[in-house]
C-alpha cells in the first residue's frame, strides 16, 4: 500500500506537482486550521487532490491561547461539507510555553467534535492528558522509528494511522513529507475511504523470515528496486503469504511489497485438526496465579487475559506450560511492552517451534472457522462489556469445536468457560491472532 501523508501550507502549492504525488499516495490529510486560523493552502490542496481522485482529509492544531469554541467553529467553517474520506482528526500536541493545551481544552474541543479521531504521541498525551481519555477515537499516533510498533499514549492498545517519520520523500515534491501507515491492508482501506474492495489475490504459500532476530527484511516497491519505508519491512520468523515470484530472487509479498527470496523460507500448508481438545485450559483468576506480578504492571488477574489465552493456544499446538511459566519467561526477556502489552512475535523466540502468523483484523466467522480448521488456535478480541459504546478490550482462545454443530468454540480466560463464542460475545471480532507450528 502506498503510503499517507499529511501537508499544510509549509508544502506550498507552487512547490508541488500535483499529478506526478497523486501517483505515489494512497490519502492525504490536510491542514485545514490552526488554532482559530484556516490554513491558507487548504482550499488550494483540497481541490488540486480531490480533483486527481486522491482521498483526503483534515486536521485541526488546537492551542491552548485561543478560545477553544472558536477553534471548533473555525474548523466546521473552514471544512464545511467536503467530503473527508480520511476522516477528521484533533490534533493534540502543542506543549509549547505560551500555547500550550490543557486536558480540560481538549476535552471540551472533544465533546465539540465527537466524530474526530486523535492525533498525538505519547509523550505529548501523556504532557497534555495525563491519563486515559478520548481512548474510544481513533489513533493517528505520531512516532518516528523503524520500529515494527509505535509507542502508544496512555489508554490506546492499537492504533489506525502512524506517522513513522517526519523526512519521507516522494516523487512530486522535493522536501520531507510527514509519511503515515495505515493498520489495515488494501481491502480495509477501501472499506475505510468508502471505495471499491480490491479482489483477495491468489495466495501461491505461505513463507517464513528467516532474518536472525532482530533483524527485520527489508521490503521494496519492486524486485530489486526501492526501498519500502522501515516500518513495512518484515519482522524476523514472521509468516508472510508469496503472491508471485518474479524468477530471479525476488517474492511479492504484499501489493507493491517485494522481499529477496534468499530471506524467506517455503512453507506447506498445516494439517487440519479433526479431533476435539481435551488438553489444559487455564483461567486467569485462578487463585494459585491470580495476584501475581503480570510483566511490570498489573496483575495476572486483572489484565493477563492476552497472556493467559496465548498459554492455552500454545498447550492446544502440544507446548505445555502454564500463565506462571510463560508470564515469568516474557518478563524477563521482554516480551511485554509498557509494562504488561504482550509482544506477540516473542513466541517464536520463547518457543522455536512455533510460528505466530500475526493478526487478521476484522476476520468473519466464516475467516475464524477455516483458521481452527486448518490447525491455528486463535487469541481473540472482543468487547467484554457490548451494552456500551466504548470497547472493553478482552481476549479469549478459540478451541477446536466440542461438538459437530459447526459453532466457534472459546474458552474465556476471565471466568473459566468453554463455550460457543454467539453465546456470549454477538459484535463481530475485531481482530484475531494466530499461531501454527512451523514446518
Amino acid at each position: 500500500m502506498k503510503p499517507i501523508i499529511d501537508i499544510s501550507f509549509y508544502q506550498a502549492p507552487s512547490a508541488i506537482d500535483y499529478d506526478l504525488l497523486a501517483e505515489n499516495v494512497s490519502g492525504v490529510i490536510l491542514r485545514a486550521c490552526y488554532g482559530i486560523w484556516k490554513d491558507t493552502a487548504f482550499e488550494r490542496h483540497y481541490s488540486e487532490l480531490t480533483a486527481r481522485g486522491v482521498p483526503v482529509g483534515a486536521y485541526h492544531y488546537i492551542i491552548g491561547s485561543q478560545p477553544i469554541q472558536a477553534q471548533a467553529d473555525a474548523f466546521n467553517v473552514a471544512v464545511g461539507l467536503k467530503d473527508m474520506q480520511l476522516g477528521c482528526w484533533i490534533d493534540v500536541e502543542d506543549t509549547r510555553e505560551g500555547t500550550r493545551l490543557y486536558r480540560d481544552q481538549v476535552l471540551i474541543y472533544a465533546e465539540e467534535q465527537p466524530d474526530m479521531g486523535i492525533y498525538t504521541s505519547k509523550g505529548a498525551w501523556n504532557s497534555i492528558m495525563g491519563g486515559v481519555y478520548l481512548n474510544d477515537r481513533k489513533l493517528w499516533v505520531a512516532h518516528y522509528t523503524t520500529n515494527p510498533y509505535p509507542l502508544l499514549p496512555t489508554g490506546w492498545q492499537s492504533w489506525w494511522l502512524w506517522q513513522f517519520t517526519s523526512s519521507g520523500r516522494l516523487a512530486g515534491y522535493a522536501g520531507n513529507l510527514d509519511t503515515n501507515r495505515f493498520n489495515g491492508d488494501d481491502a480495509d482501506f477501501a472499506e475505510w475511504v468508502g471505495g471499491e474492495v480490491p479482489a483477495e489475490p491468489e495466495k501461491l504459500f505461505d513463507a517464513r523470515v528467516v532474518t536472525t532476530p532482530p533483524t527485520r527484511l527489508r521490503t521494496r516497491f519492486t524486485p530489486a528496486g526501492n526501498l519500502r519505508p522501515g516500518a513495512d519491512w518484515l519482522q524476523s520468523q514472521a509468516i508472510v503469504p508469496v503472491y508471485e515470484t518474479s524468477g530471479t530472487g525476488w517474492w511479492r509479498v504484499g501489493h507493491e511489497t517485494w522481499a529477496s527470496s534468499e530471506w524467506l523460507q517455503r512453507l506447506g500448508l498445516p494439517l487440519p485438526i479433526t479431533e476435539k481438545y481435551y488438553g489444559a485450559l487455564y483461567w486467569q483468576r485462578d487463585p494459585r496465579w491470580k495476584d501475581k506480578p503480570l510483566g511490570t504492571s498489573g496483575t495476572i488477574g486483572s489484565y493477563g487475559c492476552v497472556m493467559t489465552a496465548e498459554t492455552n493456544a500454545l498447550n492446544q499446538l502440544g507446548i505445555v506450560t502454564n500463565p506462571v511459566v510463560n508470564n515469568a519467561w516474557r518478563t524477563a526477556n521482554g516480551g511485554y511492552h509498557n509494562g504488561n502489552l504482550i509482544v506477540w512475535e516473542k513466541v517464536t523466540e520463547q518457543h522455536p517451534s512455533i510460528i505466530w502468523e500475526g493478526k487478521t483484523w476484522n476476520p468473519t466467522d466464516a475467516q475464524i472457522k477455516q483458521k481452527i480448521a486448518d490447525g491455528c488456535p486463535l487469541v481473540m478480541l472482543v468487547d467484554h462489556n457490548e451494552g456500551t459504546p466504548a470497547l472493553d478490550e478482552h481476549w479469549v482462545n478459540s478451541i477446536p469445536s466440542l461438538t459437530d454443530d459447526g459453532a466457534i468454540w472459546i474458552h474465556d480466560p476471565w471466568d473459566n468457560s468453554t463455550i460457543r463464542l454467539r453465546d456470549r460475545y454477538k459484535k463481530p471480532i475485531q481482530q484475531f491472532s494466530s499461531y501454527r507450528r512451523a514446518l
